[in-house]
């Protein structure tokens, strides 16, 4: 038992990866406002055995909309600007189950497991009020969600070590199924196999 556990360790590996997405939009009748995604994560999955391991990853989501169209609001008073911000930081821990050796050329992979999100938003506008100009921010109250979360991993290896991987994942608040499509990622980066 001792022999087949060492040569288990002796046979185990470690995968980084690091992942970058972002999507921008401009929008308006004069191309004065955006809607601007980034993505950034790392990953670090320790393979106990051949094609099982353990993935522990940390992740931050920023959407930032920038409205600079004027828009009046009762009371006569003119919204010049408003800009709304979250930030959605995201640490999981689950499981990793390759599908192939990590010696092939193309290895896809499925992670599900526990994730914890911490979500911070705020919103400020500037508002004429009769000629007065005048900002005001709004922040949100921190929310903390006990989630779940399941993915899918493409890699295609370079080299012996290196590799570029594309990901999907969704992360369900309360690990409610039925909020599968609610929020979800696909992310694009590089990998390497120690």
């Amino acid at each position: 038992m001792m022999l087949l556990f060492c040569q288990s360790a002796l046979a185990s590996y470690v995968e980084l990866s690091a992942n970058y997405w972002q999507s921008r939009q401009i929008y308006g009748q004069s191309e004065e406002s955006s809607n601007l995604s980034q993505t950034y994560s790392g990953a670090w999955a320790w393979y106990l055995w051949q094609f099982t391991g353990f993935e522990f990853s940390a992740q931050r989501q920023r959407n930032l909309i920038t409205d600079n169209e004027p828009s009046t609001v009762s009371g006569g008073d003119i919204i010049v600007s408003s800009r709304n911000e979250v930030v959605t930081d995201t640490f999981s821990i689950g499981i990793k189950q390759s599908l192939a050796t990590s010696k092939s050329r193309i290895i896809p992979a499925l992670t599900l497991g526990y994730a914890k999100q911490i979500i911070n938003s705020s919103t400020r506008y500037v508002v004429d009020q009769s000629g007065t100009v005048s900002k005001y921010t709004l922040e949100s109250k921190e929310q903390n969600v006990d989630s779940c979360f399941l993915g899918a991993s493409l890699r295609l290896r370079l080299t012996e070590f290196s590799g570029i991987t594309s990901s999907f994942k969704s992360i369900m608040a309360n690990c409610n199924t039925a909020k599968f499509s609610n929020n979800t990622q696909v992310t694009a980066g590089l990998s390497w196999i120690f």
